[in-house]
C-alpha cells in the first residue's frame, strides 16, 4: 500500500511538472537569453542560437515579438536588430549608441547618440535613421507611441546646478522646436537634491502620473538617487524617496495607482534595501522588508501581491562565497502577510522574478553567482522546473546584478 501511494505521488509530481512545461511551450511567451556571450531564443519549446562569437548583451523584444534588438561587440557596442521569421539582421546606426527602446505600438526603435535622439523604422523599405531632438539626456516613449518624454541635462551656473528640464517631443519632430512642448522644470540644486538628468520614466496605469529617478553626479548616483513623481500635465511634482540607480527597482501595480520600489541609499546591495509601497494620492509609504533582511528585484503578481527576491543582510567585507543568497517571497501589500515561496539549494539564490499574467506562471533566475539557469513554476512558486540551463551571469556591482542584460521575456 505504501509503495502504491509513493508511486501515485511520483506520477502526480511528474504530471504537474509536464503540465508546466507543456503550457510554457504553448506559444504563451518567448524568451531571449545570452549563453557564452551569444544570443539564443526559446520559442515553442525549442532553443535556437542566433549569433556566434559576437559578444551580445541587452536583448529587447519589439512590441509584437517579431524583432529583437541587442548590442554586439566587447570594445565598441553596436546596435543590431534581428527578425525572427527569416533571420534578417539590420544595423540602424554605425556608431555606438545608448538607451535603445522599441515603440510600444510599432516596429520603430529609438536610441541616443551623442545627446541626439534618433528613430529607425525597421519595416520601412530603404529605411534610414531619423533625427528627433538634440539636447537629450534620457527619454521614454509615451504609452501611445506617438511622442517621447525627454529629459535635458542640467547646466552648471555660478550659483550651482540647474535642474533637468522635461519636454514632450512628437515622434516626427525632426528637430522642429514647434513639435516640442516644455512640461516641467525640475528643482535647482539644493540641500541633498540634484537632478542632472531624469531617467527611467514610467506611467501609472491611468497615465496621470509619471515616476522617474532624478540622477545626480556619477559618484553621487552610485550611492543615492531620488525617486520622483510628476503629474502627466506637469501640474505637480513630488520627491518620494532615495534609492539606487536601477530603473527596474520601481514599478507600478498592473491596474491601480500604487508604486512599489526598493528604497535605500548606499551602493552595497546587502545593506539598507527595503521594499516600499506608495499608493497615490496618499503621501506616506509603507515598508514590507523585515528587520535583518534586504529586498532586491521584484514583480507585481496582481494589484495586491508582490513577489520579491529577498536575502539576509550582510557586510560587503564578507568573502563572496559566504555572502547571503536570496529566495523568492510573496508579499501581500494590503495585509502584510508574507511567506517564502522558493527554497534554492545551498549556495544558490533566486533572482529576477517575472510573473506571466496570461499563463499565470512565475519565471526567475537561479544562480550561484558563477552560473545561472532559468526556472519556471506555478503562480505560487510550486512545482518548479529548470526550464533553460546555462545562461550568462552579468557583471555585478556591489552584489547588484542587471539580469536584463542577459534575459528578455515577451508574453504573447
Amino acid at each position: 500500500m505504501k509503495r502504491f501511494i509513493v508511486s501515485v505521488g511520483t506520477m502526480l509530481v511528474v504530471f504537474l511538472c509536464s503540465t508546466i512545461n507543456s503550457s510554457a511551450e504553448n506559444n504563451e511567451f518567448k524568451i531571449a537569453f545570452i549563453r557564452h556571450h551569444d544570443l539564443w531564443i526559446k520559442v515553442d519549446g525549442k532553443e535556437k542560437q542566433l549569433t556566434k562569437g559576437e559578444y551580445i548583451t541587452g536583448p529587447k523584444w519589439s512590441h509584437d515579438g517579431e524583432w529583437l534588438a541587442y548590442v554586439k561587440g566587447k570594445k565598441q557596442s553596436n546596435l543590431e536588430l534581428y527578425r525572427l521569421k527569416d533571420g534578417k539582421k539590420v544595423t540602424p546606426f554605425h556608431s555606438e549608441v545608448s538607451n535603445y527602446q522599441w515603440s510600444p505600438t510599432e516596429n520603430i526603435i529609438a536610441f541616443i547618440f551623442t545627446g541626439t535622439l534618433h528613430t529607425f523604422e525597421v519595416e520601412k523599405k530603404n529605411a534610414d535613421f531619423e533625427n528627433v531632438s538634440a539636447g537629450v539626456g534620457d527619454y521614454a516613449w509615451y504609452p501611445n507611441g506617438k511622442k517621447f518624454l525627454v529629459s535635458s541635462e542640467a547646466h552648471l551656473l555660478p550659483t550651482g546646478w540647474t535642474g533637468a528640464q522635461l519636454y514632450e517631443v512628437q515622434k516626427d519632430a525632426h528637430m522642429n522646436p514647434h513639435k516640442m512642448k516644455h512640461l516641467y522644470a525640475l528643482p535647482n540644486e539644493h540641500d541633498d537634491f540634484l537632478a542632472l538628468v531624469a531617467s527611467g520614466f514610467k506611467w501609472s496605469p491611468d497615465q496621470k502620473w509619471i515616476s522617474f529617478l532624478a540622477v545626480p553626479t556619477a559618484s553621487w548616483s552610485a550611492d543615492s538617487n531620488t525617486l520622483c513623481l510628476v503629474r502627466a500635465d506637469g501640474s505637480r511634482f513630488e520627491k518620494v524617496d532615495q534609492m539606487l540607480l536601477n530603473t527596474q527597482w520601481f514599478k507600478w501595480a498592473p491596474a491601480n495607482n500604487i508604486l512599489a520600489y526598493i528604497e535605500g541609499s548606499g551602493r552595497v546591495a546587502l545593506e539598507n534595501k527595503h521594499l516600499k509601497v506608495k499608493e497615490l494620492p496618499a503621501l506616506q509609504q509603507n515598508t514590507f522588508t523585515p528587520q535583518g533582511y534586504v529586498d532586491w528585484d521584484f514583480t507585481w503578481k496582481n494589484d495586491n501581491i508582490i513577489i520579491v527576491s529577498r536575502a539576509k543582510e550582510g557586510g560587503f567585507e564578507t568573502l563572496p562565497e559566504k555572502r547571503p543568497l536570496p529566495s523568492l517571497y510573496e508579499v501581500d501589500s494590503t495585509s502584510n502577510v508574507q511567506h517564502r515561496i522558493t527554497k534554492p539549494p545551498h549556495k544558490q539564490g533566486d533572482y529576477h522574478p517575472i510573473f506571466m499574467k496570461k499563463s499565470n506562471q512565475l519565471i526567475w533566475i537561479r544562480s550561484d553567482r558563477k552560473k545561472a539557469d532559468v526556472w519556471l513554476a506555478h503562480r505560487d512558486g510550486k512545482h518548479e522546473v529548470k526550464w533553460i540551463e546555462n545562461i550568462d551571469v552579468p557583471e555585478w556591482y556591489y552584489e547588484k546584478w542587471n539580469w536584463g542584460n542577459v534575459i528578455s521575456v515577451k508574453e504573447e
